[in-house]
């Protein structure tokens, strides 16, 4: 069992694991419950809190899927599940740690 925290836009596609960026005009947050997705009959999206980097709203599952300009702006302090929104010339990392640890303690949770 898992508490996931999703944006979704208004056509209702799921922007998985935006977990760390505050929603603006065009997402809204939801909470959702997902009770062992494996188990799916139908494709069930991968639930992993902080699994991926989100840059300017385009995901990259793995680090070296980065562009090479933005690692060597970011010096190796990115982090899966870290958001970064661009603000005027520079990336701007925003991240909740104490977010990050209520997800993860959410995923770890079993269910009794």
């Amino acid at each position: 069992m898992r508490l996931v925290t999703l944006l979704v836009d208004r056509d209702g596609l799921y922007k998985m694991n935006r977990l760390y960026i505050t929603p603006d005009g065009f997402f809204f947050r939801i909470h959702m419950l997902a009770l062992d997705s494996s188990s799916c009959n139908k494709p069930c999206p991968e639930l992993k809190p902080g699994s991926r980097y989100i840059v300017m709203g385009h995901i990259y599952h793995k680090r070296r899927q980065l562009p090479t300009a933005l690692l060597q702006v970011l010096r190796g302090r990115l982090r899966p599940g870290d958001g970064l929104l661009r603000s005027s010339s520079s990336y701007v990392k925003r991240f909740n740690r104490k977010r990050e640890r209520q997800v993860q303690g959410a995923a770890q949770t079993q269910c009794v």
